[in-house]
């Protein structure tokens, strides 16, 4: 694992710096899908130094990179215009979308919405377009367009421009009330760009897009063996990634040997890796701790480390010791069920909010009125 933090630029002064280190890091993680909120929250903050978000926006408006999810996925309606930041989607460079996107050829859209039928209709006939020219289009509300633009990018139809575009919907409120005399603005965020059809261009031979997998991996961590690749997204079969590598080790483009102990079946490094592992087992372990999201494609606990797996969730982080992993972290409660004080009750269990009841306990305070008796009535003042 300490090779694994220095090779990827986690480990504490070997982070990457600016726009160049930041494409350097995509090269690297293309083709792994995480968490859509967890990539400038969590993974590409622990990589470059000073992340900037307006560096990743510079690459995309560029045509360097793309976002997007690697295959076809049922659609799931998100109400409130806001979409779930558990959408897994990965970031990845143009020249790549053909051997890495899956094809959308024949796709059910039965499943999609009305709205999200509409909005994929214009994007096929018109091509890529802004938010307020789709909604113009085809005569829908805005509100109704941003709920179809979440619906199409979680089954995996469409992208934009830049990633500000995919900030936007992750960030965007959810419908609220207006009050009396204010207005809600209802422009997009500045720099949100187009939308388009995420198709791939024609894929090119199955013996071809097998080689690209196996250095694409090879580039990702250095040293390949089977058990690596447990949580990587659609991965080949081993038995066919290790013609691949056997080919390229008869190149002299790969090393093979018995490089990781604890591991069974072949193993194959680039040579630079050999080198910074070889520098690294030199170097004395320093008690340096790590703490790394669940999300990271590092999170290997469970897999080449001793534990228990540590589920990819949003929010949870994992912390090692020189590689060691020691605890992980619970993520944090939502607003909704936050543990609260109450009148000095506490409520342990947010992991599991409970419903909301019509009882209202009584104030420690309470002030309890006297009952005064009413006057008779003039029935009564008759009878006496």
């Amino acid at each position: 694992m300490r090779f694994l933090f220095a090779w990827q630029h986690v480990k504490p002064g070997q982070q990457l710096h600016g726009r160049d280190g930041l494409q350097r890091v995509i090269e690297q993680l293309e083709g792994f899908e995480l968490a859509a909120a967890g990539w400038e929250r969590e993974v590409l903050p622990a990589r470059v130094a000073r992340y900037e978000p307006a560096w990743l926006d510079e690459l995309c408006l560029s045509g360097d990179v793309a976002w997007g999810r690697l295959e076809r996925h049922e659609s799931t309606r998100h109400a409130g215009r806001r979409l779930s930041g558990t959408v897994p989607i990965t970031l990845l460079r143009r020249q790549n979308l053909g051997w890495m996107l899956e094809p959308r050829d024949g796709a059910d859209e039965g499943a999609l919405s009305a709205p999200a039928r509409d909005v994929l209709a214009h994007l096929r006939a018109s091509g890529a377009s802004f938010t307020d020219e789709i909604a113009g289009r085809v005569r829908r509300l805005r509100i109704e367009v941003e709920e179809a633009l979440c619906e199409l990018v979680s089954a995996g139809l469409v992208t934009g421009d830049g990633f500000a575009g995919l900030r936007s919907l992750l960030h965007s409120e959810k419908r609220k009330r207006l009050r009396s005399g204010r207005a809600r603005p209802l422009r997009a965020p500045i720099g949100t760009g187009r939308w388009a059809l995420l198709d791939p261009p024609p894929p090119p031979l199955p013996d071809d897009v097998l080689e690209a997998r196996a250095r694409q991996y090879a580039r990702r961590y250095g040293i390949i063996f089977r058990d690596l690749l447990l949580r990587e997204p659609g991965a080949p079969a081993w038995r066919d990634l290790l013609r691949v590598y056997r080919r390229l080790e008869m190149r002299g483009e790969l090393r093979g040997g018995r490089i990781v102990g604890s591991f069974v079946g072949e193993q194959f490094a680039l040579p630079e890796a050999l080198d910074a592992l070889r520098a690294i087992r030199r170097d004395a372990p320093s008690g340096q701790i790590i703490r790394l999201s669940a999300c990271d494609p590092l999170n290997l606990t469970g897999i080449i480390t001793p534990g228990t797996r540590v589920p990819a969730m949003l929010g949870q982080w994992v912390s090692y010791r020189d590689g060691v992993p020691l605890a992980r972290t619970a993520p944090r409660p939502s607003s909704a069920c936050r543990s609260y004080r109450w009148r000095g009750r506490w409520r342990e269990d947010w992991r599991a909010p409970r419903r909301r009841s019509s009882y209202s306990p009584r104030p420690r305070h309470a002030i309890v009125q006297p009952t005064v008796p009413s006057p008779p009535s003039r029935t009564a003042r008759r009878r006496r």
